[in-house]
């Protein structure tokens, strides 16, 4: 079959490897869709902070957002059969543990990330080895690219973990990413009538209307502060979801909340965050808390997906092959104000 292997920065092949053979509870999916994620981006060019770290490790089989149809199964997988439509959790447990064997995988001592740190060989290949534990079935109602989307989606939905919502929420989402773009979307889903997008790029301001957002902000032409104020006749947001990774938006996001408000943090800063205001968040009794994706969180976003009447269309910005995906990698630019880029094989 063939595979994308990254032998270091800049320097990547699509070559080919031997397919594998699924054993006891491992079930061979081949892949239809998958999405390339910035994290994908950044272990290319050698950029990645886990690169620098060391939990990435060249040569590495990159991609964690994707979706496919079960091909064989081991001798011992039992929920699923070949031609079943799957997607899997973005990370794989050792499934030998005291915690693996009593379904606790978060405390799992051997945890391996798809296609990034401690890699579980990743998605931009023709086939992948998935354990039974880690797999979710997706209904017929669920496109391919619908389906491909479910991890970014899954990280989104962590942000609103634990927090009601309803039709008087507001919700303000800072980032035109993909998982900026499925904080709006989910937004609406749960119930909320005002969803602010906050962003820096017209053409994507003007994607998050279609996705649900009822107002949105381009920061780069207006005080974003001043104009969140204005639209919540000065009380703030309930809810902000931070998907920028920027420490200056972060800083003005405290100031945009209303008293008791929450701000949902999604990126990852890679730096200390000089300057922070805490005594404002102490103050205005201001919530935060981080987000990311969870075991488990595939299959409540599966049941969101069936459950709504809308699929969250106009996050996939442009689609490639996977014969492509290199030139690609090195003609970024080229792309311009993509949000999704999804493949197909």
């Amino acid at each position: 079959m063939k595979a994308l292997v990254i032998k270091g920065p800049h320097n990547a092949g699509i070559v080919d490897v031997e397919k594998p053979k699924p054993t006891g509870d491992i079930a061979l999916v081949k892949v239809i869709r998958a999405g390339i994620c910035a994290t994908d981006i950044s272990i290319y060019t050698g950029e990645s902070s886990f690169v620098k770290s060391g939990q990435i490790k060249y040569p590495v089989r990159i991609g964690h957002e994707w979706t496919g149809v079960v091909e064989e199964v081991g001798e011992k997988v039992t929920k699923f059969k070949k031609g079943d439509r799957v997607v899997s959790e973005s990370g794989v447990a050792c499934g030998k543990c005291p915690a693996c064997l009593i379904g606790n995988y978060p405390d799992c001592v051997d945890i391996h990330s798809v296609g990034t740190v401690n890699a579980w060989d990743g998605c931009f290949a023709e086939y992948m080895l998935m354990p039974e534990r880690h797999l979710y079935h997706i209904s017929d109602k669920i496109t391919d690219e619908a389906a491909a989307l479910i991890e970014p989606m899954g990280i989104a939905y962590d942000a609103f973990s634990n927090i009601h919502i309803d039709k008087n929420t507001t919700v303000a989402v800072v980032g035109t990413g993909a998982i900026g773009m499925a904080s709006v979307w989910l937004a609406g889903y749960y119930g909320a009538e005002k969803i602010i997008m906050i962003g820096r790029k017209d053409n994507k301001l003007r994607i998050a209307k279609t996705v649900g957002a009822t107002d949105v902000i381009n920061n780069t032409k207006c005080d974003a502060l001043a104009k969140i104020r204005g639209l919540t006749g000065g009380k703030g947001v309930d809810l902000l979801i931070e998907t920028s990774g920027s420490d200056s938006v972060l800083k003005d996001a405290v100031k945009m909340m209303t008293n008791g408000g929450t701000i949902s943090i999604i990126s990852f800063y890679e730096k200390a965050l000089n300057g922070f205001p805490i005594d404002e968040v102490v103050l205005n009794r201001i919530n935060i808390k981080g987000a990311a994706g969870r075991f488990g969180v595939p299959g409540e976003v599966c049941k969101i997906l069936e459950n709504s009447d809308k699929l969250p269309e106009g996050i996939v910005s442009h689609r490639i092959d996977f014969k492509d995906i290199i030139s690609f990698f090195e003609n970024i630019d080229d792309f311009g104000d993509r949000i999704k880029v999804m493949v197909s094989f």
